[in-house]
């Protein structure tokens, strides 16, 4: 499919390729994204003052449509854009005072006005000419030539005004000038804005989706619906015609290829009914199936013919599938079908920001990026939260294989007016009729957590139940094809609905635990939880469509560790037949994502891939446990799907790795099998060292070519003071982390596990110094080696999770008074890797095992005395970075305290 690539112009691709009257850009459209005139009106004396036919003199600034005057690539300061910035000041009205504690609720312009000219093709004559405007929020009037041409409420939804004709005629030959006015009101209460809502994201205002010129016939097709029936083979187009005129003497041609281009269906002509519409029903033979493996897309093109020749033609694209529920195995629990087969929905939530470009990727290829980053982390799916898309969104969930639930875009938490009603239908069967072509969705969903219901008073609101009855009612009689989903519960208040969703945010293993359990022990068939009204659960799929353990207002926090364990114990329970995890991005202030908010990766200490792919290898374990040594722990062990557990079993693998209290790592046990009970269960036993440390029980399924296909891990803390046997001709001592005296600029974080110190941790310059007693049986005259063992990283604020962006800083290390070594610490990492940090409270720091040894001379220098000290200094290695942070045997990664060894001959 070819496209407009005009590398001066923002987003230069068609914006719709799912209905299109050809693509050859200036040829079949024109594409009027690119700068634009520009000025805000605060006092809204615009159209007053007559700024409808002004001159450019009225529009002193430039703005660069499709972007919302919010954004940065509107205004050219892309650059900027970033995890830390992701909305520019001009949209505001006094822009010196908006900080990122404030630009939520600053007050910001609402009315901006549009400028730019544009000349028609002169291929165009006799057609009529239409200005279309993807997207714009949320009020839009134009003007060609000072002529009004149309108004329309847009928010989420497209414009198509015929700017061809008005009370006079408003385009001219030549050279045309166009003015467009958007009014974005502060109107939570009854307006559709989704994320958008005050409290939570930047706000988009203005143009925020392409706009272009076309030309079409008097008498023209309005939309082309395909219903695909996989099972039956066929393919069923309903075309809609507009014509002013009346419909005699119009009938509708159809063609239906393949991706290959090969000709699978047609018709020569079907007249148009009197209500304009006719309906086409192609049998395709063998036709291909659409599945996120293998997107398989038949192409639709589409003649009005009248008298038998052709006036328009419209171009569209769909996949054949069926989507419905039935059970997993015969008699299993209910899951969501693609194709008649059971699918496992692996989704995140995706609330398709963009630090750039707010509401609006910066380009086509930024839209494609997010699908294949979800399909690169090991999902099938994406829950596109409360926002009507872009089109060229769903065609690439279309064509990268993802799976789409869409959300409609709710009113503020309490909206709830006749005019908010009106207002979010208008938009929800406009967005079903736009995107039905798309085979990735499978699902709308209708509300999210009651926004614009009441909130938890919504369960004792017979009447607003009764509305979202009716509109899951409107849903399924518009879209029989897919699943509707009355609200996404968060509160336990569905009424009628196609999945029995639900919404949990914990992170404590223990809690989470006992929540799911008690979720799936409550759902079933007759039951009244996750409903209200009086209405029961009527054997829908369970499905939890959102989870995580970092909520949105916990700051910048390591997700690997909770996305482990909740999605280990969501996939133990097969009557869960999917989940939605908060996130697929950080956006903004809120950072949960899978990735960072400018799409760059973050480190799990995993593949987040092999925890999240079909394929799945649980353990019926807390995340990390506390043992005594030399203990025997057995540890239950599920396979998913159940339905392959045999292929998978033979498939496994698993590895108990130990680290002592001197950092030697061994690895104890390696498996091939698994053990079972007699009644079939299956289990890991490992006999564990009579020394303290810690092991992580890991366990990988590879595919038939023996690469990682799924993994999961598990730790033992292996409690105990004693060091393991020196080896000959060596003394080794340790300190606690808490014996130490630090010295910092400012007080240093002192973390306790009971009531011991094992992690210090301070800011700036400054040093930590520990004294060790030596052995009353040191010779100190055969002394060849004094050696330090210690676990540092750097100190940064909070604990981000471990990515690109860096803490550095410089240890220098001291032993008996005598320098030993410069140490460069790379950051201050938080992910899974700090397993001991997870386990006691230090929010998954850790850092790198530094060793640093003095031989000769020097070592006999630094035992020369009872007592022997060892210092460790922080230095900046970055201006404004640096700190140090110092593990202790039950803090960051590795068991060890502050251990000297003492090699003599």
């Amino acid at each position: 499919m070819s496209e407009a690539n005009d590398t001066n112009v923002p987003r230069p691709e068609h914006p719709r390729p799912d209905f299109h009257r050809g693509l050859r850009s200036g040829v079949d459209w024109l594409n009027l994204n690119g700068e634009w005139q520009f000025e805000f009106d605060p006092q809204d004396v615009g159209v007053r003052e007559g700024r409808q036919d002004a001159g450019a003199e009225r529009f002193p600034r430039t703005i660069r449509v499709p972007f919302c005057w919010e954004s940065h690539l509107a205004w050219g300061t892309q650059e900027r854009a970033g995890n830390d910035d992701w909305f520019s000041t001009e949209a505001y009205l006094d822009p010196a005072s908006v900080t990122k504690d404030n630009y939520r609720e600053a007050p910001r312009h609402t009315i901006g006005w549009y400028r730019r000219e544009f000349t028609v093709p002169d291929g165009w004559a006799g057609r009529r000419v239409w200005l279309n405007v993807g997207a714009a929020d949320w009020d839009l009037r134009a003007w060609v030539n000072g002529v009004e041409v149309g108004a329309q409420e847009s928010g989420y939804l497209p414009v198509a005004l015929d700017i061809t004709g008005s009370l006079r005629e408003a385009l001219q030959p030549g050279v045309n000038t166009l003015v467009i006015r958007v009014h974005d009101p502060e109107d939570h209460s009854h307006q559709p804005i989704g994320k958008q809502v005050s409290n939570w994201y930047t706000r988009t205002s203005g143009i925020w989706q392409s706009v272009w010129l076309e030309p079409r016939a008097d008498a023209h097709i309005a939309n082309v619906l395909v219903q695909p029936c996989l099972a039956d083979e066929l393919a069923t187009l309903t075309v809609r015609v507009h014509a002013p005129e009346g419909a005699e003497g119009l009938a509708v041609g159809t063609e239906l290829r393949a991706s290959t281009g090969r000709a699978v269906a047609g018709i020569e002509a079907a007249p148009i009914g009197d209500d304009g519409e006719v309906r086409i029903a192609h049998e395709i033979e063998r036709p291909i199936a659409w599945t996120p493996d293998a997107p398989h897309l038949y192409r639709a093109r589409v003649c009005l013919l009248r008298d038998g020749a052709v006036i328009d033609e419209v171009h569209t694209q769909f996949g054949m599938r069926d989507i419905d529920t039935g059970p997993l195995g015969e008699d299993g629990p209910t899951y969501v079908r693609l194709n008649g087969k059971p699918v496992y929905l692996r989704g995140a939530l995706d609330q398709s920001f963009h630090p750039a470009g707010v509401y609006t990727h910066p380009t086509d290829a930024a839209i494609k990026r997010d699908f294949v980053l979800a399909k690169r982390a090991g999902l099938n799916f994406l829950r596109l939260h409360i926002k009507t898309p872009d089109p060229r969104y769903c065609y690439w969930a279309d064509r990268c294989g993802v799976l789409l639930m869409c959300d409609m875009p709710g009113v503020g938490y309490e909206g709830y007016s006749e005019v908010a009603k009106q207002r979010w239908e208008r938009n929800a069967w406009g967005q079903i009729e736009r995107d039905f072509n798309h085979p990735s969705i499978f699902s709308w969903c209708l509300f999210n957590e009651t926004w614009g219901l009441g909130g938890r008073a919504y369960a004792d609101s017979a009447e607003r139940q009764a509305w979202v009855r009716e509109c899951y009612e409107t849903a399924k009689r518009l879209d029989p094809t897919r699943l509707i989903e009355d609200n996404s519960a968060c509160l336990n208040d569905h009424v009628v609905t196609d999945i029995n969703s639900w919404h949990f945010y914990m992170n404590d293993y223990e809690q989470a635990r006992e929540h799911i359990e008690e979720v799936v022990a409550r759902a079933y068939e007759g039951s009244r939880f996750n409903f209200v009204g009086g209405n029961l659960q009527a054997g829908e799929p369970l499905l939890n469509s959102e989870y995580g353990g970092i909520g949105a207002r916990m700051g910048d926090l390591d997700v690997s560790w909770c996305l482990r364990f909740l999605t280990n114990e969501l996939r133990k329970y097969e009557k869960v037949c999917g989940y939605v995890y908060t996130e697929l991005t950080d956006i903004e202030w809120e950072y949960n994502g899978l990735y960072n908010y400018d799409r760059s990766p973050k480190e799990f200490g995993y593949d987040p891939a092999l925890l999240l792919g079909e394929e799945f290898v649980g353990f019926d374990a807390p995340p990390a446990r506390m043992v005594l040594p030399g203990a025997s722990v057995r540890v239950p062990v599920f396979l998913r799907p159940s339905t392959d557990a045999a292929s998978l079993e033979r498939r496994l693998r698993w590895t108990a790795t130990f680290i002592d209290r001197v950092g030697h790592e061994e690895v104890i046990a390696r498996r091939r099998s698994l053990q079972h009970t007699k009644r079939g269960e299956r289990y890991v036993e490992v006999a564990l060292p009579r020394r303290p440390g810690l092991v992580r029980l890991e366990a990988t399924i590879c595919d038939e070519k023996g690469r990682p296909a799924a993994l999961n891990f598990c730790f033992f803390e292996v409690v105990g003071n004693t060091l393991p046997p020196a080896r000959s001709h060596a003394h080794i001592l340790a300190l606690p982390v808490g014996a130490g005296e630090a010295v910092f600029d400012a007080e240093p974080e002192r973390g306790h596990v009971l009531d011991e110190v094992h992690l210090i941790a301070g800011r700036g310059d400054g040093n930590i110094t520990w004294t060790f007693d030596l052995p009353d049986d040191l010779d100190r005259a055969t002394v060849t080696e004094v050696s330090l063992l210690v676990e540092l990283s750097s100190t940064r604020p909070g604990a981000p999770q471990t990515s690109a962006d860096r803490w550095p800083s410089t240890a220098a290390i001291e032993i008996g008074g005598q320098p030993a070594a410069i140490v460069h610490l790379a950051d201050q990492p938080a992910d899974s890797r700090g397993a001991l940090s997870h386990m006691n409270g230090f929010r998954g720091r850790y850092g790198q095992l530094v060793s640093a040894a003095l031989s000769g001379e020097a070592a006999l220098a630094a035992v020369d005395g009872e007592r022997l000290e060892v210092r460790i200094s922080s230095r900046d290695a970055v201006p404004g970075r640096g700190g140090l942070t110092v593990y202790g045997s039950r803090a960051g990664r590795y068991p060890c305290d502050v251990t000297l060894r003492i090699a003599h001959r």
